[in-house]
């Protein structure tokens, strides 16, 4: 992955209009945070091929307001050729968001940074209204920006600039050296995942009302492939079923395959997008809603054989039931066996524990993460407690082991209690490395997948999203989106605004293809040292960047040596077979 090499300080003399630094991904400058007491003037990034790493300038108006502020970034010249900017580099504007309350005890009122909007969309190509910027006198405004490294680039050292301008004339040049390592990640996540989200919500956000069937595809189209571009697959969708005849017994797949099949079959990113040929991981089973267990049964039959014939049955699954209350896991393990017995190859997925009651009926356990450990010196969180090790006989079966995160990382509306300290989440006003250490976790553990209830919960409550994303108690749960309408970001077309949350979600699974790799080549002594370096309990785990950055260094330098190009992600190979400091530069290591 990529990082930086933190030179000395970018801050102006006093008859300079601007202070600006440079920074890392795992930094959330606020407006009013004082000035580093060693500013960085250049950006110094590691990467794999076909990967991605963003980093931040900030920016800082002396004196007085100061409109027409812009960024470019040139081409990035190498050994072999160039990275050419356009494509490949996306610059975004940091939006604030005012926070009323904190999530946790971790967390903090007041304004954070969350929002990305984009010089120029990845998605229509259009120019957005964010740039030039006008800078507030005294107060921080940050620029994200993200290099993507093609999959064809040869290895090497690769510089170029990131240029400043005030009304239109140079102001400052940023160099930026990126070293290219020996190795590729694969386009497709090698952990599952499955995040919620809700088409009609969306539909209803950008347009003020349900639209039409054409507007929900377009738009799930949208936010669905930002969501593959970050490593993620998505439940839910247009949450359309495919059209059946009154009889039950014939299926129109034909809507449900254009909204769905470019991302199972890997062809929604071509070879002029980043990750190429990636693929959804997971894929969800439709059902009409309330109908009796005997009347699905056709329904499940058809799901199962329309994805064998196109290739798919290995990701399919059955969301079973969410949070069931153990007063009903009779119930749920009723219908899960119903669902069997319509099909055998019905896969279902529960968020829950490991429960006896549930055996025979459950295929796919999601366990919440408390429920997974329990944090010494305070009372049991969750009415059921299963370790990892409990899980050994329901995987030799073939039966599969996910994980989620939830309000109980944060609280749920409670503030100040110490046990839930330490979790991680996925709030604005979480510490930053605790939006991307569950992928870290997931390796340490074994887990197969993460899901997420939502990406747009907010979407489809009161309110706009840009005013507030509070829900259960936290800032952000359930919304790692914000809905792009024109009359906000400016241009013609409405597109997906992505989170500061979503880009470090994808850098934690970026982390976890270098764990995955060093795995499958020799390299597991440290990949199994490098995930106990930086946590040691689920709820326990270092804070700080620089461990992060460098443990990630000392992998891709050992996998670049080892040359991973080429390694089948573990998700598609088991799917296709079964179901220091010196005078100029201060170095925080990848």
């Amino acid at each position: 992955m990529l990082f930086l090499d933190l030179a000395l300080c970018g801050v102006h003399a006093d008859d300079k209009p601007i202070t600006w630094w440079t920074t890392h991904a795992l930094e959330k400058t606020q407006p009013l945070d004082p000035i580093p007491r060693e500013p960085a003037n250049s950006v110094e990034l590691w990467a794999a091929r076909n990967e991605f790493e963003p980093f931040q300038i900030v920016l800082r108006a002396d004196g007085q307001d100061l409109p027409e502020v812009d960024i470019e970034v040139t081409d990035l010249a190498g050994p072999k050729g160039t990275i050419p900017a356009k494509n490949n580099v996306t610059i975004y504007f940091v939006a604030y968001i005012t926070l009323k309350v904190p999530s946790s005890i971790e967390g903090a009122a007041g304004d954070w940074p969350d929002p990305l909007i984009p010089r120029i969309d990845r998605y229509t190509g259009e120019k957005r209204n964010a740039f030039p910027i006008r800078l507030a006198a005294g107060r921080n405004q940050t620029v994200w920006i993200e290099v993507y490294v093609p999959l064809a680039t040869p290895p090497g050292e690769y510089t170029g600039s990131a240029l400043i301008t005030v009304g239109g004339a140079a102001y400052a040049a940023i160099p930026i050296t990126l070293h290219v390592w020996n190795f590729a990640l694969p386009s497709t996540s090698s952990l599952k995942t499955s995040f919620g989200f809700n088409g009609v919500a969306a539909v209803k956000q950008h347009f003020g009302k349900y639209t039409n069937d054409h507007d929900i595809l377009r738009l799930v189209q949208m936010y669905q492939k930002s969501a593959l571009l970050h490593r993620i697959s998505i439940h839910g969708g247009s949450m359309i079923p495919p059209r059946i005849d009154r009889g039950g017994t014939a299926f129109d797949w034909s809507a449900y395959d254009i909204e769905v099949g470019p991302f199972l079959d890997g062809t929604i990113l071509t070879d002029k997008d980043p990750l190429p040929g990636a693929k959804a991981t997971t894929a969800d089973l439709r059902l009409p809603p309330e109908l009796t267990d005997d009347q699905n049964r056709p329904y499940y039959r058809q799901w199962i054989q329309h994805f064998r014939e196109k290739g798919w049955l290995d990701r399919l699954f059955y969301y079973l039931r969410d949070e069931p209350r153990i007063e009903t896991y009779r119930k749920v393990a009723e219908k899960g066996r119903a669902a069997h017995r319509a099909d055998p190859e019905v896969r279902n997925l529960v968020t829950a524990a490991l429960n006896r009651s549930l055996e025979g009926a459950v295929d796919i356990w999601v366990p919440l993460i408390n429920c997974f450990q329990m944090k010494p010196g305070f009372p049991p969180y969750c009415e059921q407690l299963a370790p990892r090790e409990a899980y050994g006989r329901e995987l030799a079966s073939g039966k599969g082991l996910w994980w989620y995160q939830s309000c109980a990382s944060h609280g749920c509306n409670i503030i100040g209690d110490e046990y839930f300290r330490g979790w991680p989440s996925y709030m604005i006003d979480a510490p930053p490395v605790a939006n991307r250490i569950l992928q870290w976790l997931a390796w340490k553990y074994g887990i197969e997948g993460e899901l997420y209830f939502s990406m747009n919960e907010a979407f489809g409550r009161a309110g706009d999203p840009w005013d507030s994303v509070s829900l259960f108690g936290g800032n952000g749960d359930g919304t790692l989106f914000y809905p792009g309408r024109p009359a906000r970001i400016g241009g013609a077309s409405d597109i997906p605004i992505e989170s500061i949350r979503l880009k470090l979600i994808r850098e934690g699974l970026e982390d976890y293809e270098y764990l995955d790799l060093c795995s499958q080549l020799g390299l597991g002594e440290l990949a199994e040292s490098s995930s106990k370096s930086i946590a040691s309990h689920i709820y326990q785990w270092d804070h700080r960047p620089e461990t992060l950055y460098a443990l990630r260094r000392k992998m891709g330098d050992a996998l670049s040596e080892k040359d991973a190009s080429g390694v089948v992600p573990r998700a598609v190979e088991t799917t296709s077979k079964t179901t220091p400091k010196t005078d100029a530069v201060v170095r925080v290591l990848p």
